[in-house]
């Protein structure tokens, strides 16, 4: 399973103010779900990826018995591409959103004296 995001901030090993033990590169991504992730990036795409970049995150298990995800980047897509699964996801979670809004909010109960 994959998961789409936008790179809000990239943490580079090399950058003034960062002390790195490694040569990793992280970064910060919004998901399609709202969430707000540090995930790691892959080593072949580390220096290549920017603030803006829409991305696809690797979240098959670990192993087919954990439950641990991999959680790390793959992909950089092209900004169109990006946009264009961006906008399908986005009305995909306002869909279930307003469902769940729905099925929870009742009329007020009227109270006969």
């Amino acid at each position: 399973m994959y998961h789409i995001g936008m790179v809000q901030h990239v943490i580079l090993p090399d950058r003034k103010g960062v002390i790195s033990a490694d040569e990793t590169v992280q970064a910060v991504v919004r998901m399609w779900d709202n969430n707000l992730l540090i995930l790691l990036v892959d080593k072949k795409i580390g220096k290549r990826i920017k603030s803006g970049d829409y991305v696809l995150s690797d979240y098959t298990p670990m192993s087919p018995t954990s439950k641990h995800r991999k959680l790390y980047i793959t992909k950089i897509l092209s900004k169109n591409e990006g946009s264009k699964i961006w906008k399908e996801f986005e009305k995909e979670y306002t869909r279930r959103k307003v469902a769940i809004q729905q099925q929870y909010s009742t009329p007020p109960v009227r109270y006969i004296r």
